[in-house]
């Protein structure tokens, strides 16, 4: 019984390291990330928005936007604003993908990064075209565009 109880112990402890293996190997199975170091930018009214790059997460489902935003002015910003982009529209091709959130912070004077999450379609086309807009950031009215092409290798 005592030789039961010690293979018992050795069998729990095999099973909580391989948990503990698959669990830190997970993240680099559901995300994959762009091998980008800028996928472009757009300027208007002295505002310049740059999409830094982007992951693609939740087992292909969500893309994540990571931009940054800088003013040549200082413009004052509502501390409880959810969002600082009007209405921001990201395209697959010529289908809307429907934003989910936008998480942002002030990193240096003028200077603000952020993150859009957006849900994708299961079905895209290979190496589709995305189109990122909006018409305004930082409460200054203008256009914003920027397209680039998602490559089918992060998802």
């Amino acid at each position: 019984m005592r030789n039961l109880t010690k293979y018992t112990v050795r069998f729990r402890a095999i099973a909580f390291f391989l948990c503990l293996l698959i669990g830190f190997a997970s993240p680099a199975l559901t995300s994959a990330e762009s091998l980008n170091q800028g996928l472009g930018s757009a300027e208007d009214n002295g505002i310049k928005l740059t999409l830094n790059g982007y992951s693609i997460v939740n087992h292909g489902h969500t893309i994540r936007l990571n931009y940054t935003i800088h003013s040549n002015s200082n413009i004052q910003v509502d501390p409880y604003a959810k969002s600082l982009m009007a209405s921001p529209h990201i395209w697959i091709e010529h289908t809307l993908v429907r934003e989910k959130s936008d998480t942002f912070k002030k990193v240096g004077n003028n200077l603000y990064k952020g993150t859009i999450e957006a849900q994708l379609h299961q079905y895209r086309p290979e190496n589709p075209h995305m189109t990122f807009k909006t018409h305004g950031i930082l409460n200054q009215k203008g256009q914003w565009t920027i397209r680039f092409i998602l490559n089918n290798a992060d998802y």
